[in-house]
């Protein structure tokens, strides 16, 4: 069974592509009163404002047509930003050598949150180097990555 993030995703892709946009994510916020959908959207050169209510008016038809969600629930388009989430094992290999921090379902070496530089990545295997110390995390634990940004 899909989630509803995949459900979004299939609906939405096609329509980025025509716009020559690339989904970076989605997350649902799911708070029982008012759901909130956040999709993160990227493109060569970065995305604008303009991007993102282009993205916004393109969509949102598209999902209130579906009716994926039961309650009333806010669309929000954005770019990842500087302190982007990493959503796939695809985008976490391409921040090798990168400050970031990595939440995990069920603890390495009685962590589940670690805050340091990713080293390396082989296979579905993370290397984060974190008080001195060189963890290996299995992608499948991890609940969330995210950069630091560096300014």
């Amino acid at each position: 069974m899909q989630t509803i993030e995949e459900k979004v995703a299939e609906l939405i892709t096609p329509v980025l592509d025509e716009m020559n946009i690339q989904l970076w994510g989605i997350k649902v916020n799911k708070n029982p009163r008012h759901q909130v959908l956040q999709i993160f959207i990227d493109k060569e050169g970065g995305v604008t404002v303009d991007d993102c209510g282009d993205v916004t008016l393109q969509i949102n038809g598209i999902l209130d047509v579906e009716d994926l969600f039961k309650n009333a629930y806010t669309l929000e388009v954005s770019s990842p930003g500087l302190d982007r989430i990493l959503f796939t094992l695809e985008q976490v290999n391409a921040y090798v050598g990168k400050e970031m921090v990595i939440d995990l379902s069920m603890p390495v070496s009685n962590r589940r949150h670690f805050r340091g530089v990713l080293t390396k990545v082989e296979e579905d295997i993370l290397f984060v180097e974190c008080d001195k110390e060189e963890y290996q995390i299995a992608y499948t634990n991890v609940t969330k990555a995210q950069l630091i940004p560096v300014i």
